[in-house]
Order: structure tokens, then C-alpha cells, then sequence
């Protein structure tokens, strides 16, 4: 693989994760990644560099984030993407999931949901591009034609969402905010995955009970599903009739 155009990828990953997550740490970024990259960028990355997954592949507990870590785990991630003989949006999915399970394991619950997929979602553009210049299907990158990229799988079905939502009506507290267009946009960005009552709260810039009462009336109106937990437990998901894969449950 093309190690220069990796480690400059891996850079403008690394970077935005340790932003969100580890503000304090920002200042010697730019010496902390240039001493990684010199040393396990320029050799390669094993897993025990970084301590991410077990032999199974399952994401193993951390000490936190840090340059070497995070850069670690997408220089580790990319190379076992670039192996795959799968096409660009798979090598992208298969980086993103592996990066959503190394960040929640290392930070469950320290960002909100909206924050968590907007990175998500930066992860999987920069990573689109990068794919979509290079063509790993003989062992190494050369740089193919530009073409217009694949669009990506759509997890929720927005147009029925949209008439679904227009067609109840709302709480008469907070329409300025809560509109079945901004509803629509932020139930499409959960992806269909368990969300809290706090992360409609930091969304929407509610208060506890003008979201609660909306959670609970797109309940009512079957638009959402909840998972039976009581207190700070309670989790909301996109009910399955709109989503592409209902039959898949709700993830973190």
C-alpha cells in the first residue's frame, strides 16, 4: 500500500477524534503524530501496538485515547481494509464499523450521539475519497479515473419517515425547533440505533420534559420504539417499518 498517502490519511482521521475526545492533547499533536509515524507509521502497525482487538477480533477495554493509539488503530484498520477484494464501499464499511467499535468501547458515553455519528460520518467521507482514488485489486494502489462515487446505503427510509411525521401532529412546546423536518433529520442520523433522552435534549436544546414529550408521543404514533428499561436506562430507536433492515435490531 501507498504508505505516504495512508499516513496522510490516518493523520486527518486521527486529529478530529483526539479533538472531540481529548482536547488536551491537541497542542502536541502535530510532534506526537510525526514520532508515531516515524516509528510503528513507518513499520507498520501490529494489534498489540495498540491494544484495540483480541485474537477474535473482538474490541478489547483501552487506557484512553491518545496520538499513538488512535493513529495506531486507523493505520491497523486501513491496511486490513485494502486487503479485502471488495469494492470501495465495503473497504469504507468495513473501516467505519471497525472504528465505531474501537471509539465506543474506549469512550462509551462520554459525547453525545449526534456528536458520535457527525465523526462517524467525517470517518467515512475521508475514507470514501481516499478509496475511491486508489484501485487495490492488484496488490497495490495506483491511481484509477475519477468516477462519480456509490451512493451509500440508505438504513432509513426517509420518504416514509417524512410523510409519517407530517401526517401527526406535534406538541404545540418547541415547534420553533422540533418540526417534522429537523425530527426527520435527526432520527435519519441515528441510523436507527438506541438513542437517550439526553441526546433529544442536546439536539434540540429542550428541556427534560418538552423531550420527553415528544419522545413520547412519536411512540404513541408507533414512529419510535422503546426498550422496556426504566430511569437513566431508557433507551429510543427508529421502530423497524422504517428502516431498510427492519429485521435488524437497534445497535449502540
Amino acid at each position: 500500500m501507498d504508505r505516504d498517502a495512508t499516513l496522510t490519511l490516518v493523520r486527518a482521521l486521527t486529529r478530529p477524534v483526539l479533538e472531540l475526545f481529548s482536547p488536551d492533547q491537541v497542542e502536541e499533536f502535530d510532534d506526537d503524530f510525526a514520532d508515531w509515524s516515524l516509528s510503528a507509521g513507518a513499520q507498520g502497525v501490529s494489534e498489540n501496538s495498540y491494544a484495540s482487538y483480541d485474537s477474535y477480533g473482538t474490541v478489547q477495554p483501552g487506557r484512553g485515547l491518545d496520538t499513538t493509539l488512535v493513529a495506531g488503530m486507523f493505520f491497523q484498520v486501513m491496511m486490513e481494509a485494502s486487503r479485502l477484494p471488495a469494492a470501495t464501499q465495503d473497504r469504507v464499511s468495513f473501516v467505519r464499523k471497525r472504528a465505531k467499535d474501537y471509539l465506543v468501547t474506549q469512550l462509551a458515553g462520554q459525547i453525545t450521539l449526534s456528536q458520535f455519528y457527525r465523526l462517524l460520518s467525517l470517518i467515512e467521507a475521508e475514507v470514501g475519497v481516499y478509496f475511491s482514488k486508489n484501485d487495490w485489486s492488484r496488490g497495490r494502489p495506483h491511481l484509477v479515473e475519477a468516477s462519480r462515487p456509490r451512493p451509500q446505503l440508505e438504513l432509513v427510509k426517509s420518504d416514509i419517515l417524512r410523510q409519517a411525521l407530517a401526517a401527526i401532529g406535534l406538541p404545540e412546546k418547541g415547534r420553533r425547533k422540533l418540526t417534522p423536518e429537523t425530527l426527520g433529520d435527526f432520527l435519519k442520523e441515528t441510523e436507527g440505533r438506541w438513542f437517550r433522552l439526553l441526546d433529544f435534549e442536546t439536539k434540540f436544546q429542550v428541556n427534560k420534559k418538552t423531550a420527553w414529550a415528544y419522545l413520547n408521543h412519536l411512540l404513541q404514533e408507533g414512529i419510535l420504539v422503546h426498550n422496556g428499561e426504566k430511569a437513566n436506562r431508557v433507551r429510543y430507536a427508529l421502530a423497524g417499518h422504517f428502516k431498510t433492515s427492519p429485521t435488524a435490531g437497534p445497535s449502540v
